[in-house]
């Protein structure tokens, strides 16, 4: 956590994954469900182990125990399917499903792609170490998003069409990164507005704008999120969108106004990436951290997200089109409808549970009675029979003549 995914995956909390994509009733339930189960988890990346986390530091970088997760989310190990793979390992409750792996910096909750900040080791006894910067910045986040601190109400988007002007960013012989970012701005942010957002533009005419002048408008805007709109680049072979936030605040360094809501844009990053690849049909790149300047000086929830690859041949040629330009605006549409719904907080997540049809009895059937039978006198209680003496046959009388003794008696 897929249609239930689908539907907070649309979150996870599956849909409401808790996506219509990835926050949807699964994930839904399976955020309830951990929130009901389990106490608060570590405060800070700098805080101390509380409760029963076991912190442990590798290489300068403290880590958890990945039975300390099964245990605090009320997760059980899972058997993969087939083959076996290499180096991963899973951990689920029914409703939703954590993969660790492959590679190092692999996790994908129900599905969907995150790359870590720090990779995952293993032990000595052959348990895998999880980072606790990835625990709280994005397991947490993405199982208990209610839990988020600073969790708002939605009511501005502020869109921000990548480059424009004499920086036209990518360009390729199958798409230009400025002009379709800003044709799928302007297509999103006329559907939001049908949904009831207020939407602010950073520039509307493919004209260029300081990165500093994009986040003041941001900042500025009440109750906001902001977006990024970009097309990326790389290998002819490569393609698939991704969605990045940035980066946690990492030990000693100096915390930027982004940090405050790096969680919330977490949430946000898998809302988003989840409606792409389940609407939009893009292939997951994965929610990805980097330090871009837009992301590291806004004082809202924000990501940068990344449509897909110009340098692709084919998705080159489809971002271009008009058809799938559309479809991608109503895809991110629908992952800000699946955010601001968990967001809000008068939202309590239900826990999703078949509804209980209670079977009516049987119509009782009528039976006529049966006509009453006369009184039968009652029979002579049956004496016991007497045995009959046995006869015995007379006993037969010795016929034979007895010898005489011719001796005299002496």
């Amino acid at each position: 956590m897929m249609m239930r995914l689908a539907r907070w995956s649309a979150f996870l909390v599956a849909g409401a994954l808790w996506l219509p994509c990835a926050y949807g009733n699964a994930a839904e339930a399976a955020a309830k469900a951990a929130e009901d189960a389990a106490p608060a988890p570590p405060a800070a990346p700098a805080a101390p182990a509380v409760g029963t986390w076991h912190v442990r530091e590798v290489d300068g970088v403290e880590y958890l125990p990945l039975e300390d997760l099964r245990s605090f989310y009320k997760l059980m190990p899972l058997q993969p399917k087939g083959r076996k793979v290499v180096g991963q390992r899973s951990l689920g409750n029914g409703e939703v499903t954590l993969v660790f792996g492959p590679a190092p910096r692999e996790l994908r909750i129900q599905d969907k792609l995150f790359v870590l900040s720090h990779p995952v080791q293993e032990d000595a006894t052959g348990d895998l170490l999880v980072s606790r910067l990835d625990v709280l910045q994005v397991i947490e986040p993405v199982l208990r998003p209610t839990y988020i601190a600073n969790r708002s109400a939605v009511r501005t988007v502020v869109i921000d069409p990548g480059h424009g002007g004499h920086d036209t960013g990518t360009v390729t012989p199958y798409a230009r990164e400025a002009d379709v970012a800003l044709v799928v701005a302007l297509k999103l942010g006329a559907e939001l507005k049908k949904r009831g957002y207020e939407v602010i533009y950073t520039q509307e005419h493919n004209q260029y704008m300081s990165p500093q002048g994009r986040v003041d408008k941001a900042n500025a805007a009440p109750a906001a999120i902001f977006m990024s709109l970009h097309l990326n680049s790389g290998r002819s072979d490569v393609k698939g969108s991704q969605v990045y936030t940035i980066s946690p605040q990492k030990k000693g360094e100096k915390p930027l106004p982004g940090h405050d809501f790096s969680q919330s844009s977490t949430a946000l990053a898998l809302a988003l990436q989840s409606s792409l690849v389940e609407k939009a049909e893009t292939e997951d790149g994965g929610c990805r951290r980097a330090h871009y300047s837009p992301l590291n000086s806004l004082r809202c929830p924000g990501v940068l997200v990344e449509l897909g690859y110009a340098t692709n041949p084919e998705e080159g040629t489809r971002l271009s089109t008009e058809e799938y330009q559309l479809k991608l605006a109503g895809a991110l549409a629908d992952g800000v409808d699946a955010f601001a719904r968990v967001m809000n907080p008068a939202t309590i997540l239900q826990v999703q549970k078949a509804p209980v049809v209670e079977t009516p009895p049987p119509a009782p059937v009528k039976v006529d009675p049966a006509p009453a039978k006369k009184a039968q006198p009652a029979k002579p209680k049956a004496q016991p029979r007497k045995r009959a003496a046995r006869r015995r046959a007379p006993a037969r009388k010795n016929t034979k003549p007895q010898r005489r003794s011719n001796r005299r008696r002496r």
